[in-house]
């Protein structure tokens, strides 16, 4: 199911903060490009579109991450948003 359009336009933002950022950018300074909150943006990076990103950083015997994390999209992903429509191939990416 495709999200809905006040989701979507979030999604939309953390994306193209991490577009521009190709080597990967620090949690806290993802939530301030994107101008969301920082709760806002792990939300969406861990239940929204975790297939479309790489998450690197330290983690606990839980699983959770803690301290410094850096986010990046997949190699995959930046090839197929940098070609056409980047609206219409996020919506494509996000219902697959």
């Amino acid at each position: 199911m495709p999200p809905k359009r006040d989701e979507f336009e979030k999604i939309k933002r953390i994306v193209k903060v991490l577009l521009a950022n190709p080597e990967g950018i620090w949690l806290r300074r993802l939530s301030k490009e994107a101008k969301l909150p920082l709760s806002t943006v792990h939300y969406y990076l861990e239940f929204k579109i975790p297939n479309l990103v790489d998450n690197i950083g330290a983690r606990n015997e839980k699983g959770h991450f803690f301290g410094i994390r850096l986010i990046r999209l997949k190699k995959g992903v930046i090839s197929q948003l940098s070609s056409g429509n980047f609206e219409k191939n996020l919506k494509k990416l996000l219902t697959t």
